[in-house]
């Protein structure tokens, strides 16, 4: 039986909470009956087995590797949580490159630009979760402070930009995230 599946995927810099959120989503589904599934991010994996990402090949990678994940419940799961979004994997990937850009670095850019441009009509819920104020230096990221505050503002205006539709957990507390994310997926 072919199931009409909800995507679900929380975007934001590190430190913002998304595994977490992600989870508790998850949970609250599962607890509630419903067909759901948790889809990790495959970053995570990565870095485990091969170390930090450091060049767009890995980041590339990282990116296919999650769109399938995704992808692979599509028609058996009624909610497909996301700790992460593909989308992520640009940021990182475009840090990679230096100015000036070379062609092959252009058409490098622009693939995954494409890519990741048309993988945004699965979605039918994109969070946006801003940085929680913490210790990142936690033993699990690999980001300083700057590089958080800079990631967040660059993904915030990617979605800007890109004209992204997303809705923005910036003024719900952090606390009450994951009640709000289920109403809003539920109503």
């Amino acid at each position: 039986m072919f199931i009409k599946s909800k995507l679900i995927t929380f975007i934001g810099a590190p430190a913002s909470g998304k595994s977490t959120l992600a989870s508790e989503v998850h949970t609250l589904f599962k607890t509630g009956g419903y067909n759901s599934i948790l889809i990790g991010e495959e970053a995570t994996d990565f870095i485990a087995q091969y170390g930090i990402p450091n060049t767009p090949i890995d980041q590339i990678t990282i990116f296919y590797k999650q769109s399938n994940r995704e992808n692979m419940f599509i028609g058996s799961k009624d909610y497909i949580v996301c700790d992460s979004s593909g989308i992520l994997n640009y940021f990182y990937f475009r840090r990679l490159f230096n100015n000036p850009l070379s062609d092959k670095d252009i058409a490098t850019i622009n693939h995954l630009q494409k890519e990741i441009l048309k993988s945004l009509s699965k979605w039918n819920y994109i969070f946006y979760v801003p940085p929680i104020p913490t210790n990142p230096n936690d033993g699990v990221r690999y980001h300083n402070e700057d590089d958080i505050k800079n990631l967040d503002m660059w993904i915030k205006s990617y979605l800007e930009i890109e004209n992204i539709p997303y809705i923005d957990l910036s003024k719900i507390d952090y606390k009450k995230r994951q009640d709000y994310v289920v109403k809003e997926i539920l109503k």
